[in-house]
């Protein structure tokens, strides 16, 4: 029984490492009804599911929402009165969820004035342009690290659905040195981390 436990947690882990790589019908949502969207997901190699941060624009309005689940950050901590199984029942319930508009997808409240000056920051003409470096970590033979943190940076217009990986942004600008591509990705990764820490 504990051996089909483990298979089944082990595959909905998989599952959820895939959606959170790939277009989702969420991402086909925010092409289809708003006009330039940027999705941020942040992960690592033991927890890849969908975490998102987004950022859309339709015509002169700015939306601001979260992807992610309630329950990410109670795994491997003990709750009594078996609430560390039910926040695992319901953590495996997320991710065996494809992303889409369901009751995971919330909007928070920022000020249109706070969302135009950030939307400028990012300077989505130049962001649309971003190349990842998910070759970094076999090209820089000096700079090694294991299981470091993985950015995605979904760029969704009406016509495209542009996906940019990056792996470990911060070490890499840090020993391999400055690169406007990581810096342009560590910029879209606080600046929304702003927005959600002014969202209420």
């Amino acid at each position: 029984m504990l051996n089909r436990y483990l298979l089944s947690t082990a595959l909905v882990l998989l599952a959820g490492a895939v959606q959170a790589q790939a277009v989702t019908p969420l991402h086909r949502f925010f092409q289809q009804n708003f006009d330039t969207t940027i999705v941020y997901q942040s992960g690592s190699s033991r927890n890849n599911s969908p975490n998102y941060l987004i950022l859309a624009k339709y015509q002169d309005r700015l939306e601001f929402f979260t992807y992610t689940s309630p329950y990410r950050n109670t795994l491997g901590h003990y709750f009594p009165g078996k609430l560390s199984h039910r926040f695992t029942k319901e953590e495996n319930k997320f991710r065996a969820t494809i992303p889409d508009t369901n009751q995971y997808l919330l909007p928070k409240r920022v000020t249109g004035e706070i969302l135009s000056r950030n939307w400028r920051l990012l300077n989505p003409p130049q962001l649309w342009t971003i190349q990842g470096d998910q070759q970094a970590s076999k090209s820089t033979s000096k700079c090694v690290i294991e299981d470091g943190d993985e950015h995605t940076l979904y760029l969704i217009t009406r016509a495209t659905i542009r996906a940019v990986h990056f792996y470990a942004p911060e070490y890499y600008e840090q020993c391999a040195g400055k690169d406007v591509n990581r810096q342009q990705a560590l910029r879209v990764s606080n600046t929304l981390h702003t927005l959600l820490a002014e969202a209420r």
